[in-house]
Order: C-alpha cells, then structure tokens, then sequence
C-alpha cells in the first residue's frame, strides 16, 4: 500500500522481528526493558509489592524452618547427645510441623494476591497506554499496518507479558527462598554448600544462551500472531466472497502455509526451553552424587553429624524447586520482554500530526475553504494531489468528480487533516488548518462515507457519536431527519438494540441512515460526502437524497460522487484528473463546455 511522504517515516512502528534487525544487539537492553517496565507500569503498586514481598519473606523463613524442624526432629529420633528426647518429638514435632505449613501456605497466598493484583493492574495500564496512542495516530499510520498487528498486541502480546509478570513474582520468591536455603546450608556445612553452588553456576551459561535464544524467537511468534489473525479476520470478513468465488482450497492452503510457519517457531520455542528442566535437574542430581561422597568423608572425619546432614539435605532438596525456578525465569523473562518490546513499539509511537506549538482554537465561522496550491504525494513517488487551487464558498455545495485514483478522496482527506500536504495550504474562513487545534478543527466537520462505520452497540450509542452530549430527545429528532426512525423505532429493543458488529443487523440503506443521523446530531457547519449513495437500491437512494436535501442545506458541503446524476444540482462541480483539478462549473456550464465532464456526462446521463 502506498503511504504519504510526510508520514513516511513513522507510517509503520518500530518492528522488532528478528528478520527485520539484523543486530539483535539493536534491541533494547533486558535491564532498560525491566527498568522500563518497573517505572512505567509497577512502582505506581509498590506498596502491595512491598506487602509481597514481606510475605514471600515469612514464606521463605517457614522453608528454612522446616529444614531446620527435621534436624531437631531427627536428632531427637537418633538419640543425640543433646538433642530433645523422644517424648519432647512427639508432644513438639506435630506442632512445628503443622504451624510450619499454616504460616507457609497463609503468606503464598498473600503474595500470589498481591502480586497478581500488582501485574495484572499494570497490565491493564499498558493496554489503556496502547490504545490511547492507537487512537492518537495518524490515519495513514494506522493503515501502514495490518489490523491484526494491532490486535496481537493487545491479546497474544498482553498474555505472554502477563504469564512473565507471573512467573516473575514467582521467581522473586524463588530467589527469597533460594537465598534462605542458601543461608541454612552455610549454617550446616559451608564446605558441601560450596560444592552445590560451583556445580549450578556451570548451568547458568547454559541457562543465559537458552533465554537469548527464546527472546528472538518470541518476538517472531508475536509477529506471526498478528498476521494470523489478520488472516482469520480477512477470511471471515469475505466468507462472501470466498464462497461465491469457490477459493476455499486457496483459503486453506494460505493458512496452512501460515499455521505451518507458527508451528515452526512455536517448535523451535518450545525444544528450547524444553531443555531448562533437564539441565536443572541433571546438576541437582550431579550436586547429590558428589555431596554423597563429600559428606560421608566429612562425618567420618567428624566435621558434621547425621542429624545436621539430615537437615543440610532437606535444605537442598528443597533448594531445587526454587533453582529449577530460578534457572527457567531468565527464558521466561525473554519471552516477556519480546512481547513488551511490541507494545512499546505502539505505545512510544509519536503522530506526524499533531497541534502546532501556538495552535488556537478555529474562530466560530460560515464554513468558507480555500486550497491554495495544495500537493500531496506518496512514498513511491507518485502524486495523490498536485497543484490544487479551490474556492468553496460557505453554504455552497461542490463535488468533486473524476476517475477512480484521480485524487478526490485525498483531497477530501486533507481537509479535517487526516493527512498532511506536502505543499500549499488549506484555509477556513481564512485560517491555515495547520494553525488551528485538530480538536477545533474537526469539530466543525460531519463525515459521511461510502461505508457506514457502526460499531457493535446501541442505535443510540451509534447515533450518539455524533454529539456524546446529546439528550435521547436529540438523537431520536436527528434520526426522524435522516429517515431512520421508522426503522430503528421497529427493532426489539427500539433504540437500546444492539446493531451488531459493523451494524450487521441492519441492510445497507439502513445503515447509512444511521450514519446521516449521526451528522444531523453533530450539526457541523462542513459536510463531507464521500460516495454517500453509491451501492444502495433505488428505495433507499431516494430515502438517503431526501434526508441529504435537510442535511446539506445551508451547510458548505463537499461530496464525491461517480454518478453524476446526484450532483448534477451541486453549486459547483469540480473535475479531477491524476491529481489535478481539470474544470470548474455548474453542470450546465461544464457540458456546454465540451470537456471532460461533457463526456462523462454523455455516458451516464441519458
């Protein structure tokens, strides 16, 4: 697809595929991300993370404890000097053991709660981050990509965060824990500990490579997400189509070419960290085997007992939930932050047009415009609009007519600036658009297009765009003008139905009614018609001309049509060929001139 100039740079944000940087050291940092990540999103909830992380302390303390309850309990059991008696085990140990688990299993659930309440607020932000500035950007940056990149990163992107927020408070705790063990095993035999950690710090090279590894591959995975939903979208959206046309095989075929791409990368994700567990586990074995030895010349030697054996090995065996934790995190981690690189593609993006630094609000006025040299061209060179000069005076109405790509919807798309010109200005009632606020701007404009955009609500919400402050009066009143009452008054819930995804529920006469009605409620002194009656039955036409005779007069009106018989009446028709403006004039005027109107007129109007 062709993009404007001005917008050539950011029309696309960042992409951070693998395939597309080919320096993975482009990427942001995993500390900036965290960094990022921490500021942005999860200090505004520290204090439940500080509540957490008490919890995840006291969680970490009953571990420890039970290591040392089963040295008590085993020199009790062994009958070592000094240790508690037989009777003092029975009456005690259940006790210890009991309390242990009560305090263990009270402070995971209070930090799982307080963590999850912390990562999934965040997330929430950061998702109400991305569509903010999704709703902030520029037309033509929203159409350099597919929908369903910007879908991914609000479901798939959003869910891999969310499973690495979850794993990583998790692996807050794990390291808690680790750290406790870790001091209990100093406490019992700093020798043997000594041996543990030299053999788990060989597997953290290891570990490191896997998390590398999976960070480039999740970021393909959240790539070739969103083209897969764009495929299912594109695929459902024209089942029309597709059917009447018989492409079925050709569908199947393009998305088992795409599910076999997924499964590629998903494949490659999951024999990746499929080989964490196992490398963990090996080195816990390997730490057994060598302590094993290690310990059995120690007691020989008198270094340590039995029972404090017992207890240094219920330490480390349940060192190895926590490390098994701990060694996975780092991939896990990776994947996340593949993900959030994605959402802080969109969510850093910045629009082309935006306010100028001293824009003021556009001074109340009759509607007049005023295009004065106006070009605007694309990023492969070619030129939408070239050279434009036009006069519309307030309250009149002009059409713009001509060949399919002869510039006319450009033209009509500068005007509320969803692009910019790259020269020559836009005046109304005198004042340059790029001076004025685009709040103030757009707010003197009504669009009606070719395709009705509704949304999956009420009538009324529909309606309601137009002017959210309008009372249910206002709405009904604007929808008896557009001809919409008689329908909408018949649906099962009147104006409280639901109209369905794309106004699904209503035929396409009755959707563009709606859409008029929402141009009445808005009463903006410019009216933009972008092929507002094409592809309706002759019924509806009628209907929609009617309720467009109310709606346009006094109002200044730009519409695009081909038919030239809905704007032979227009005050001024204005001809557009490659660009540039050909002829001016009334219909009359313009057929008594022999021209490019003549014979296009010629052949429709017989």
């Amino acid at each position: 697809m062709r993009r404007p100039v001005k917008s050539q740079g950011s029309a696309r944000l960042a992409d951070p595929s693998p395939e597309k940087q080919e320096k993975p050291e482009n990427h942001a940092s995993s500390r900036l991300l965290a960094g990022r990540l921490w500021r942005g999103y999860l200090a505004r909830y520290w204090p439940g993370l500080v509540l957490a992380l008490v919890a995840m302390a006291i969680y970490s303390g009953a571990q420890a404890g039970f290591a040392f309850s089963v040295e008590w309990i085993f020199g009790g059991l062994s009958g070592e000097e000094g240790a508690p008696s037989l009777g003092a085990v029975a009456r005690l140990a259940p006790v210890i053991v009991l309390g242990l688990a009560l305090v263990y299993a009270a402070s995971l659930y209070a930090s799982t709660r307080l963590t999850a309440r912390a990562s999934l607020s965040a997330l929430r932000d950061m998702q109400n981050d991305m569509f903010d500035k999704m709703t902030a950007l520029d037309f033509a940056q929203l159409r350099g990509e597919v929908s369903g990149q910007y879908m991914a990163r609000f479901t798939n992107d959003v869910t891999v965060l969310r499973d690495t927020l979850t794993r990583a408070a998790k692996g807050v705790r794990d390291a808690v824990t680790f750290a406790a063990l870790c001091a209990v095993m100093i406490y019992y035999d700093a020798v043997l500990f000594a041996v543990v950690i030299a053999i788990y710090a060989l597997v953290g090279v290891f570990v490191a490579r896997i998390g590398g590894m999976l960070r480039a591959a999740s970021r393909k995975a959240q790539e070739q997400a969103g083209d897969l939903t764009t495929l299912v979208g594109e695929s459902v959206a024209g089942a029309r189509m597709v059917k009447t046309y018989q492409i079925e095989p050709l569908e199947r075929a393009r998305a088992s070419a795409a599910f076999d791409d997924r499964l590629s990368v998903l494949l490659k994700m999951a024999y990746t960290r499929a080989l964490n567990e196992p490398v963990i586990f090996v080195a816990g074995a390997a730490a057994i085997a060598v302590i094993i030895s290690v310990v059995a010349a120690r007691i020989g030697a008198g270094a340590t007992s039995f029972a404090e054996f017992t207890g240094f090995l219920t330490a480390l065996v349940m060192l190895s939930q926590p490390g098994r934790g701990l060694g996975t995190l780092y991939a896990v981690v990776q994947e996340g932050f593949g993900a959030f690189e994605r959402m802080l593609s969109l969510i850093d993006a910045e629009p082309d047009i935006k306010n100028a630094p001293a824009a003021f609000d556009l001074p109340p006025g009759p509607g007049a415009i005023r295009f004065e040299n106006v070009s605007f061209g694309y990023s492969d060179g070619s030129q939408a609009v070239e050279g434009v000069t036009l006069d519309i005076p307030a309250g009149k109405m002009v059409a713009l007519v001509g060949a399919s790509g002869a510039g006319k919807s450009t033209l009509m798309n500068l005007l509320p600036r969803l692009y910019e010109p790259g020269e020559g200005r836009i005046l109304i009632d005198g004042e340059d658009i790029a001076d004025v606020t685009l709040r103030s701007l757009r707010a003197r404009m009504a669009l009606v297009s070719q395709e009705a955009v509704l949304f999956n609500m009420s009538a009324l919400e529909n309606i309601a765009f137009g002017n959210p402050g309008a009372s249910r009066a206002d709405i009904i009143r604007a929808a008896e003008n557009a001809a919409a009452n008689e329908f909408l008054a018949q649906l099962p819930n009147a104006y409280d139905t639901v109209l369905g995804e794309g106004g699904a529920n209503l035929s396409g006469g009755q959707r563009q009614r709606v859409a008029l009605a929402r141009a009445f409620l808005k009463d903006a002194p410019i009216l933009l018609l972008d092929e507002a009656t094409s592809a309706l039955d002759a019924e509806s036409e009628a209907k929609i001309q009617d309720a467009l005779k109310r709606l346009t007069q006094g109002r200044t009106t730009l519409v695009i049509a081909h038919r030239l018989s809905t704007v032979k009446d227009a005050d001024i028709i204005v001809v557009m060929d490659k660009g540039r403006v050909v002829e001016t004039g009334t219909h009359d005027e313009l057929v008594g001139k022999q021209g490019a109107y003549a014979r296009q007129a010629a052949l429709q109007l017989v």
